[in-house]
């Protein structure tokens, strides 16, 4: 990709060397190792849950729009920052590799603040940006600990996003998910499982998980939730500023991140076979297929999962 045109976020919580985050329940114990004995298995259950946290309502955004702009409207909205720094700490690098993807985090939230804020003031109401957590080692949320090893995770409870970014180097190593737009891919990911929250389908989603017992198998409510949100990241990754720095290539890292995180490959790579009742974030092909399907749309109505016959 190339980044210099866009806008980078200035909301982003930088712990990062920090010893991190106090102040919230769930504090958690010594990071999990990804690597060595058991390696292969751990990097699995991470990917497992990298995507698993966000949430959807029976219906699409567009009819909660239109039935309601006020269940979307947050209050204070998104004020664009241009020209002033953002959230990074400098000091946190350890490396000019680590400078330049925390750079490109920076890019590319900033352009999913950008695309959101603009489609949600087309339809009448107002996108309050989630706040993205970057840390090392781990830090704490309101929905628990956070370390590399739990993944990428959006957490209702504060309204943020919690990514260590070493993560990023498993993703690559362990699974061949490569290249910058696969990382781009995670954080639109987790975004769209924001927009969901905003618009009042996360807490929906939730509720009825709970009570219907869905959440998890082939066709259930979590892998209707995660299949949209990959639906949400390819309607930003094909109608936003970002496909001006765009590069041959980028789109398949996109493809190839969604298609290595399917349920059925890593079930088979850790243990020879998959288990579709186990399922909570959908196939290979299905989150490829959902996110091409955003990718190629106008609007969210392309990705309303819960309406969908076939997955």
């Amino acid at each position: 990709m190339r980044l210099d045109d866009i806008r980078r976020s200035s909301n982003i919580e930088d712990r990062r060397g920090g010893g991190g985050g106090g102040g919230f329940g769930g504090g958690g114990g010594p990071r999990l190792p990804l690597r060595g004995r058991g390696g292969l298995a751990m990097i699995v259950i991470v990917l497992l849950l990298v995507f698993f946290g966000g949430g959807d309502t029976l219906g699409t955004l567009m009819s909660i729009l239109g039935a309601s702009s006020g269940s979307v409207s947050q209050s204070g909205g998104f004020q664009a920052d241009t020209g002033q720094p953002n959230g990074l700490d400098q000091k946190a690098n350890s490396s000019r590799s680590e400078a330049e993807t925390a750079d490109r985090v920076a890019a590319v939230l900033g352009s999913t603040e950008d695309f959101w804020t603009s489609y949600f003031a087309k339809n009448g109401a107002t996108y309050t940006p989630a706040t993205l957590v970057l840390f090392n080692g781990q830090t704490s949320s309101p929905c628990g600990a956070a370390s590399a090893s739990t993944g990428p995770f959006y957490c209702p409870g504060d309204k943020k996003i919690y990514l260590d970014m070493s993560f990023f180097e498993e993703m690559d190593r362990g699974l061949g998910a490569q290249g910058d737009f696969a990382q781009a891919y995670v954080i639109a990911h987790e975004v769209a499982h924001h927009v969901q929250y905003v618009t009042g389908i996360l807490p929906q989603a939730n509720r009825a998980m709970r009570q219907q017992g869905q959440s998890k198998g082939a066709d259930s409510l979590a892998v209707r939730t995660e299949l949209q949100a990959d639906c949400y990241a390819g309607l930003w990754a094909g109608q936003s500023n970002i496909t001006q720095a765009l590069e041959p290539g980028d789109l398949e890292e996109a493809l190839g991140a969604a298609s290595a995180v399917g349920d059925d490959r890593l079930q088979k790579r850790a243990q020879g076979f998959a288990v579709p009742d186990s399922f909570t974030h959908g196939t290979s092909a299905q989150r490829m297929a959902w996110f091409k399907k955003g990718l190629e749309s106008r609007d969210t109505r392309a990705c309303d999962t819960f309406s969908a016959r076939d997955l």
